[in-house]
């Protein structure tokens, strides 16, 4: 590993906000292998750069074109997944899409100073009311999320040029935002301390999550206690860049935070990680009354003591698993790498141990603003100093590239908030207890319909079974006395079709045995709301007197 800072002015000296890399390498006029790069500054710019490297880890950059049509400061620059479009957004409320002209030349010569490659601005898009912060594209560079300072974030469809929707529940700064490899949900990060994770589909949100408690040794003071899991306004970066891992079976997010109880110990900054197999939890908090509930806690947190992380990225590349390694953490057939961001220090990990396998500290005068990553080879950072370091590495130096096949990854692969527990499948007999409260808010405006069965029926579910339906029979007689010209429209035949709720995600249990108990309380209660005679003895009585009444009223 070897890591170099190029003397260059990259934006007159200007703090360098926001840094990133084209996925895939390109090839020059001559032969040659280079990365392009993106930056941008608070001198209003975006730039372009080619990055070459040697086999001596040597790199040689050259900036090749100057985008200059913001006007202020440009927090975000994110290359889309195909390569074709470049997006930039800045404190103006403005996002601006670049393409590049098919005509350029990739020949870098070091005397001439023109733009070498010609980019065009191709759309702009505005409905922010303030700064943004953060964007992300979609996994097929159709759509852009864009996270601001007016509290919202804005899903883009890039080729209508308008957005498809307005996520406004956010009470705080969106400081980060990122979408789903797999293209199913958002997730966004704000100053109120809140992680929310949105389905796209819906524009829902799913799960969102500020308090929890945490995985810690068994003599460890906060040991299942609830505390606060991320950072408020007082935060010390304007960016809070999250991502989803490459095959988005982990969120990873910057700016944890651990409280300690105690005033006299010192806060823990860390980095909170998320398992998407672990959104979903069934408990039961209270046998009488059975209340289900699905709550989103994280599977493992990393500390960075003294500093906060700001940006986190993940590597582009599989790693096969460390024959000499530790057993892995999560259990999965490669390693995914990422590195975190601090304010002066690079963390690199990988998902085969907790400790991190790496780590560059002081190689910039003040805090880190940005980190990309190509292929496993190069990692650069950006600076508020003004200036960028890149980190070269050798062949085979993070591992050996994974070339199997993707394994089905199955919830039991994922530990659980507790360090010597892991996720079932089947959570029907899962219950909660004292010591594990609930530990966030839990939004049920969107969860999946899972139907479960379980055979072995205890006495105490047999008596609260029958208890909501007696409830439901009462509920429904006084209903019918409050409205008998109505009683035709109840359908006592089908309790089960008036269950339906405007929730898309709930987990229900029956239990087969009891099934024969449920006929016969129907077959007991449908001959006593249909009344049909007691209808037509009334009707004639009513058409009599609303045309008394009407012939009063016209008296």
């Amino acid at each position: 590993m070897k890591c170099t800072t190029p003397e260059i002015s990259w934006h007159n000296r200007d703090p360098v906000l926001s840094i990133d890399i084209q996925n895939k390498s390109c090839e020059t006029s001559v032969g040659e292998d280079f990365w392009r790069l993106a930056t941008g500054g608070a001198d209003s710019h975006v730039l372009i750069w080619h990055l070459l490297t040697c086999e001596n880890s040597a790199t040689t950059i050259k900036c090749v074109a100057d985008l200059e049509r913001h006007q202020k400061a440009v927090n975000v620059v994110r290359f889309s997944p195909s390569k074709e479009i470049l997006a930039s957004a800045d404190d103006e409320s403005v996002i601006i899409l670049w393409k590049q002209k098919e005509e350029c030349d990739f020949f870098i010569s070091s005397d001439d100073n023109e733009n070498k490659e010609q980019w065009c601005s191709w759309k702009v898009l505005k409905g922010h009311l303030e700064d943004v912060y953060d964007i992300c594209w979609s996994p097929d560079s159709t759509s852009i999320i864009s996270g601001s300072v007016d509290n919202t974030a804005i899903l883009w469809d890039i080729h209508k040029g308008r957005s498809n929707g307005i996520l406004s529940d956010s009470k705080g700064f969106v400081q980060g935002v990122s979408w789903d490899p797999c293209n199913q949900y958002i997730c966004t990060i704000s100053s109120d301390r809140q992680c929310r994770l949105v389905d796209i589909s819906t524009k829902k949100t799913v799960q969102r999550v500020h308090k929890s408690n945490i995985p810690t040794p068994l003599d460890y003071p906060l040991r299942g206690k609830t505390v606060r899991l991320f950072y408020d306004d007082t935060f010390k970066s304007f960016f809070r860049r999250l991502t989803f891992s490459i095959d988005g079976t982990l969120i990873i997010v910057p700016s944890g935070i651990i409280e300690p109880q105690d005033t006299i110990e010192k806060t823990s900054n860390a980095t909170i990680v998320f398992s998407r197999h672990n959104l979903k939890e069934l408990f039961i908090y209270n046998i009488t009354a059975v209340i289900f509930a699905f709550i989103f806690r994280p599977i493992m947190i990393l500390p960075s003591l003294d500093e906060c992380t700001i940006a986190i990225r993940c590597c582009p590349v599989y790693f096969e698993l460390r024959k000499n390694g530790p057993v892995p953490t999560i259990a999965l057939p490669y390693r995914i790498i990422f590195a975190v961001a601090t304010q002066h220090s690079i963390l690199i990990y990988d998902t085969q141990q907790i400790s991190p396998i790496a780590v560059i500290s002081n190689i910039h005068y003040t805090r880190l603003t940005d980190i990309a990553s190509s292929n496993g080879h190069i990692l650069v950072v950006s600076s508020t100093d003004g200036y960028c370091s890149i980190i070269h590495f050798s062949e085979n130096e993070l591992g050996h590239v994974y070339n199997g096949k993707g394994a089905t990854i199955t919830s039991t692969s994922f530990p659980n908030s507790n360090n010597n527990e892991r996720i079932t499948p089947n959570t029907s007999s899962a219950i909660e207890t004292k010591d594990n409260t609930l530990l966030l808010d839990i939004d049920t405006n969107a969860m999946d319909v899972d139907v479960r069965k379980n055979r072995k029926i205890t006495m105490q579910d047999d008596q609260c079974e029958k208890t909501y339906h007696e409830n439901n029979d009462i509920i429904k007689q006084n209903n019918y006395n409050l409205s008998e010209g109505n009683l035709a429209k109840v359908q006592y035949g089908n309790k089960s079709d008036e269950t339906i709720e405007e929730t898309e995600d709930i987990k229900l249990i029956y239990n087969e045995e009891s099934n024969n108990d449920a006929k016969s309380v129907k077959k007991n209660t449908s001959p006593k709301m249909t009344a049909s005679s007691i209808i037509y003895k009334k009707t004639p009585r009513r058409v009599k007197l609303i045309t008394l009444s009407s012939s009063k009223r016209k008296k």
